[in-house]
């Protein structure tokens, strides 16, 4: 252990010679006292001791996740990660070391995301959106932890994500106003909103599907998203819908383009839904999402096992516990009163 004098003070340098003869180096806080230092360099050869990559920094392990993510998820899950990661983490913080990670550091980036310009709506989704940042950078951490690239868990799990902030009011249609809502769409965004209603598939995933990847005779339609790939089960409504869109186009077409035949990008639906949404005269809380809601709920009110829905809309049974028990609770009850006891 050593302190490195410089014009502007100095800092304490850790330094150790590995198995493969070569010199680590480990750069601790300028602030401490010598037996804190001493203390800390202890702790830091012990860190080290057995796990491979010394100069693993937070950067590695982000790259490493979302390779992960690739391989077990999709390249889109992927490829979000990455973007959301690098645009809230410093390259600083990103070129850290993880044996030098530290719980105020991880907590200065989770507490810098919030805003507090007295705006209600405006700070909880920027705690709403600090809380996405901070699980998949933990998620990112866990992976690091569990591949041996660092001894301990322990800084990053102090660090609690913010109370109820998840998200605002969800909104749950009606038989009556999705009808509406059909009714003030048009040309390819009417097949968009249909194709949201009758799959409950995700924006992306349907703006992804191309002709080929619609089988009607097995009555399926081939999804890719957030949670990979899955094979989605069609009613007859359903098929019918996509027999008629399909009708005298090229395999490898997009199933649903818009009105000029190119695909719907990234944020494309999001002003003519705006449009459709005032004109139907329906909450402004609704937005394209809120068909998938409608057609999970509807799907459970009918009967469907909980395990067949989240298989066919990419989710899981915990997710449909957690927003959906209260049609879970109903559906049980109707079941319930069907019941001849005594």
């Amino acid at each position: 252990m050593g302190y490195r004098r410089t014009s502007s003070g100095g800092s304490w340098v850790a330094r150790m010679r590995g198995d493969d003869d070569k010199q680590k180096y480990h750069a601790l806080r300028n602030d401490l006292e010598f037996d804190d230092a001493l203390k800390a360099t202890n702790e830091w050869m012990e860190s080290i001791n057995g796990v491979d990559n010394y100069r693993y920094t937070l950067s590695n392990a982000i790259d490493d996740y979302v390779k992960h993510l690739e391989v077990n998820n999709s390249k889109q899950s992927s490829r979000d990660v990455k973007l959301r990661l690098n645009k809230h983490i410093s390259t600083r913080l990103l070129n850290t070391e993880l044996s030098s990670l530290t719980t105020a550091q991880l907590k200065r980036l989770h507490n810098g995301m919030v805003k507090t310009d007295g705006d209600g709506e405006g700070e909880r989704k920027s705690k709403d959106s600090a809380n996405r940042v901070l699980a998949q950078l933990k998620a990112a951490l866990n992976l690091a932890f569990r591949d041996g690239h660092i001894a301990s868990d322990t800084e990053w799990n102090r660090v609690s994500a913010f109370k109820n902030v998840a998200s605002s009011r969800k909104l749950f249609l009606t038989d009556k106003q999705v009808k509406t809502l059909l009714e003030n769409t048009e040309g390819g965004f009417h097949r968009l909103v249909k194709a949201g209603v009758v799959t409950g598939a995700r924006y992306g995933e349907l703006a992804r599907v191309n002709v080929k990847d619609f089988d009607p005779k097995d009555g399926t339609i081939e999804l890719t998203g957030k949670t990979g790939h899955r094979i989605c089960y069609l009613s007859d409504e359903a098929v019918q819908f996509f027999k008629d869109v399909c009708k005298d186009r090229l395999p490898e077409a997009n199933l649903l383009a818009k009105d000029d035949g190119n695909p719907w990008g990234k944020s494309h639906h999001l002003r003519s839904m705006r449009a459709a949404v005032e004109k139907a005269k329906l909450p402004k809380e609704c937005v394209y999402y809120s068909l998938r809601h409608y057609h999970i709920s509807k799907a459970l009110l009918s009967g469907m096992p909980m395990q067949v829905v989240a298989e066919n809309t990419g989710t899981s049974v915990r997710m449909i516990e957690k927003h959906y028990g209260k049609f879970t609770r109903t559906d049980r009850r109707q079941m319930m009163n069907e019941v001849v006891l005594g």
